[in-house]
């Protein structure tokens, strides 16, 4: 009788081994129309977190999570010490995967970042998107830079910024009138404003937010985000009369500036913190 119970007892083992432990212990996140096709999903295990967006697998894999950006400090901040958001977006990802724990992801588009780092979406065994976790405890920032930002990672990081959460609770990215965006010179910030002139010269574009284009605050667009209005047969002039909202470093061009490569990078306030 008891030779009949070796092979039940060793699948059931097998089963329960680290290398497979996860595949009963999943629970998929919710079904989004605009969120990941988690069909083809590939699993890892957890060996050790790099970075707020960065983790390392057992199996010697290195995951970037894709449509994540991880604060950066001020050129002015140079202590010893970690700047403080990207700390703190690091530890909400270890809380979130911690080593040895387990992973679903799939790729995303672009498939690799140009350090040749896999970029994906991924899921915890509790059923979350890893992404949407994270901007909704506002622990690291979306990724504008492109076109394609799924609609449930907008309102998630809208909602953290709007209740100021995690570090949108933090002065240093406090968003900020376009009058005042001189202070964020040499930092990340989030500037509002209306428009009060727009031009393109040559190649560029540019949206003016104050009587002097010498010395106001200035979104320029890059030779990609001109692509984009022509394909959308708009002329730059468009934006005049605009209440928008812009996110980047901001460097000093004639007065405080953002250059933007996509016009996802520009929001018009009031649309997603409804």
């Amino acid at each position: 009788m008891a030779r009949h119970l070796i092979l039940p007892l060793a699948i059931a083992l097998l089963l329960a081994a680290p290398g497979s432990r996860a595949t009963g212990e999943f629970s998929w996140p919710r079904e989004q129309p605009d969120g990941p096709d988690w069909s083809d999903a590939e699993e890892g295990i957890v060996d050790a977190i790099l970075a707020g967006d960065l983790l390392l697998l057992e199996d010697g894999r290195e995951l970037r999570l894709a449509s994540l950006r991880v604060p950066h400090p001020p050129l002015a901040y140079h202590d010893a010490e970690p700047w403080r958001r990207a700390e703190a977006a690091r530890q909400a990802l270890a809380a979130r995967a911690p080593p040895g724990s387990s992973l679903r992801f799939v790729s995303a588009a672009p498939a690799h970042d140009r350090h040749r780092r896999w970029l994906v979406q991924a899921a915890t065994p509790q059923g979350g998107w890893l992404q949407e976790s994270l901007l909704a405890a506002g622990a690291l920032l979306l990724d504008r830079s492109r076109e394609a930002i799924a609609a449930p990672l907008l309102a998630a990081e809208a909602a953290a910024r709007a209740r100021g959460r995690g570090l949108w609770s933090d002065p240093a990215h406090a968003r900020l009138t376009a009058e005042a965006a001189e202070a964020a010179i040499g930092r990340f910030a989030v500037i509002e404003g209306r428009v009060l002139a727009a031009a393109q010269v040559r190649n560029l574009g540019y949206l003016n937010f104050g009587e002097d284009w010498r010395t106001d605050f200035t979104i320029r667009l890059t030779a990609g985000a001109l692509r984009e209005l022509k394909q959308q047969e708009r002329p730059v002039e468009d934006f005049v009369g605009r209440n928008l909202q812009v996110r980047g470093w901001v460097f000093y061009s004639g007065g405080p500036m953002i250059e933007i490569e996509s016009l996802a990078e520009i929001e018009e306030p009031g649309v997603l913190e409804e």
